[in-house]
């Protein structure tokens, strides 16, 4: 087998490449902030994530020597890296700035320098999904009606002498969306919450916020 017909094969194995326009996150902010602002805006903010960067994971190592051999990089732990960066669309009124804000608001109170506990504000987490699709047939059954109205046989797939109707058949080719890896973001909150830049050229462009989001730790879901 050909390099080419071993790459085809891979790619048929996996369903084909990830796309990184096919994602979905779910922010689950701490419970005092999520009744404050109900599940129904957070539900909707997380569908207005206009990008998102999935963080990754680095080694940390230390340089170990022995004897006479040559120094070695030995791993001494594992760190999350970075922070995670995303954009939301802003409704007209900037809810989303207001609510990120209150975030904020839950670890420093505006106006003043009082620290709050961390599981205050850090006590949320995030969800990161890949998508993808995988193609389903839809089938619908239609049950005709007794020809005969008013007849004990209403709503009876038989006519009036007994006889059994025909029950009509349709499919439609679909695709069906599904999760093919997920990740869950612990300990998350919104660290930085970025500019609005204002511009007259910018006449058809939706308003977006970056925020960047700190967190302790993630795994696979």
């Amino acid at each position: 087998m050909g390099a080419i017909d071993s790459f085809q094969a891979r790619m048929k194995s996996a369903g084909g490449f990830a796309r990184l326009a096919r994602y979905e996150v779910i922010i689950n902010p701490p419970k005092n902030l999520l009744e404050e602002v109900g599940a129904e805006y957070v539900t909707g903010l997380s569908i207005m994530c206009d990008s998102i960067t999935m963080p990754g994971k680095d080694l940390k190592t230390t340089p170990v020597k022995h004897g006479q051999g040559l120094t070695r990089e030995q791993v001494t732990a594992h760190v999350y890296e970075g922070t995670i960066t995303a954009t939301f669309y802003l409704e007209r009124n900037l809810e989303a700035k207001d609510f990120f804000e209150l975030w904020q608001n839950q670890a420093v109170s505006n106006g003043s320098n009082h620290v709050n506990y961390y599981d205050d504000y850090a006590s949320g987490s995030m969800e990161i999904h890949q998508l993808s699709s995988i193609p389903i047939t839809e089938t619908t059954y239609h049950i005709p009606q007794s020809e005969v109205e008013g007849s004990k046989y209403k709503d009876a797939p038989v006519d009036r002498f007994g006889h059994e109707l025909p029950i009509a058949k349709t499919q439609k080719k679909t695709h069906e969306t599904i999760r093919t890896y997920s990740m869950k973001v612990e300990e998350v909150y919104p660290a930085t919450i970025g500019q609005i830049d204002y511009a007259y050229a910018t006449v058809n462009e939706i308003a977006r916020l970056s925020v960047e989001f700190q967190y302790r730790s993630w795994k696979e879901m």
